[in-house]
């Protein structure tokens, strides 16, 4: 008994995904300028066209807050753990004009090794240019 599929049961067309913001108006300008970025993560926090309760708006509004200043701490938290375990901080310390500063060694899977460039100070890493170790200086953290 021969088995039938249907190859297309529901019809699709990629037409519509090829159209930047075909779900809103002010998005389907397209991409001729960058205001259907802007307004991609502008209509997603604008709270007032949600709701108009203003309790349910301040509330949004501060879940939001509070969630990006979560995301900006989990951010800072990795770099200073990656820092201070894995970072030539303190030679970079004792000659900063000669060492470079380096927070991330990469390990030698697969020949990825290669990516760690000799920084001086007898360290091996990939260089950063972020400024962080400035930021500790600048902050007081002078030793271990």
């Amino acid at each position: 008994m021969p088995l039938e599929v249907d190859k297309d049961p529901v019809p699709t067309s990629f037409e519509k995904w090829g159209k930047p913001g075909h779900f809103d108006r002010t998005l389907a300008r397209g991409p001729k300028t960058t205001t259907w970025i802007w307004n991609l993560h502008a209509n997603a926090h604008d709270f007032d066209s949600h709701t108009s309760d203003l309790e349910d708006v301040s509330r949004k509004i501060f879940s939001a807050h509070f969630g990006h200043l979560a995301v900006v701490f989990v951010w800072l938290s990795g770099m200073y753990f990656h820092g201070a375990r894995f970072s030539n901080y303190e030679a970079w310390l004792s000659d900063p004009t000669t060492i470079k500063p380096s927070a991330q060694v990469v390990w030698p899977v697969v020949g990825q090794g290669i990516l760690n460039g000799d920084v001086g100070g007898g360290f091996h890493g990939i260089q950063i240019t972020s400024g962080f170790f400035q930021l500790w200086r600048a902050s007081g953290i002078t030793n271990s």
